[in-house]
């Protein structure tokens, strides 16, 4: 009997794995007053999807690549090659932008916010701006299943750039894990910058985040 129970503990074990490494969804946000929809599977595979059609970025097998649409032409090129190429001369990349360098605290005020049809939890983020200023914003946080895993997704993209670029990881990158995904958050919003408009936990099939060609050679970028 012992036996079986230890087989029935496995086999829930495994299924609670499987559910966690297949969690996905598709979200629309607002980004700096722009709209961007995105899809993700996992933490491993990502697709932000171009406004006007022609084309999209895919994160897989730990790269990064553009896939466009000229002159009845598809065209993957590989943007964590040209990041290695360029090296340190490419600009640092950011998780909340160039205004945020530094993130001194991040505080629950103990109000809530619905976004996108999600409670939220309100807190004061004070923190250091380029120019050294100490300034505060406002953040709305979820321990929302599929926020979650977006935001750790869109974190993992962050950092294959920064990785393939050789550039050094700044403060408010390894500050955001600490302070937000390693207490279980996701972003729903922050200040008047960030915002999602549209989730949902429908996964996308694994195909939308396949490469309809082989990668090229960035232009202007080999020998």
């Amino acid at each position: 009997m012992r036996y079986v129970n230890s087989l029935l503990l496995l086999l829930v074990l495994l299924m609670s794995f499987n559910a966690l490494a297949a969690t996905g969804g598709k979200v629309t946000m607002m980004d700096e007053g722009e709209r961007v929809q995105l899809e993700f599977l996992g933490k491993e595979l990502l697709r932000i999807n171009d406004n006007s059609g022609q084309g999209y970025m895919v994160m897989r097998d730990e790269k990064l690549y553009t896939v466009m649409q000229e002159a009845g032409q598809t065209m993957v090129f590989d943007l964590s090659a040209m990041a290695a190429m360029v090296g340190g001369n490419m600009e640092e990349p950011s998780v909340w932008g160039d205004e945020v360098r530094e993130i001194l605290d991040i505080s629950n005020t103990g109000n809530q916010e619905t976004v996108a049809g999600i409670v939220g939890e309100v807190f004061t983020m004070r923190y250091v701006d380029s120019r050294g200023r100490t300034q505060n914003s406002t953040l709305v946080l979820t321990k929302n299943e599929t926020v979650f895993a977006m935001t750790q997704t869109m974190l993992a993209m962050t950092k294959l750039l920064i990785q393939a670029s050789n550039t050094n990881v700044d403060k408010s990158f390894t500050e955001m894990e600490q302070h937000i995904l390693g207490k279980g958050y996701g972003v729903l919003k922050q200040g008047d910058d960030f915002q999602l408009t549209h989730i949902t936990d429908e996964a996308p099939a694994a195909s939308r985040f396949e490469l309809p060609a082989k990668p090229m050679q960035i232009p202007g970028m080999g020998r």
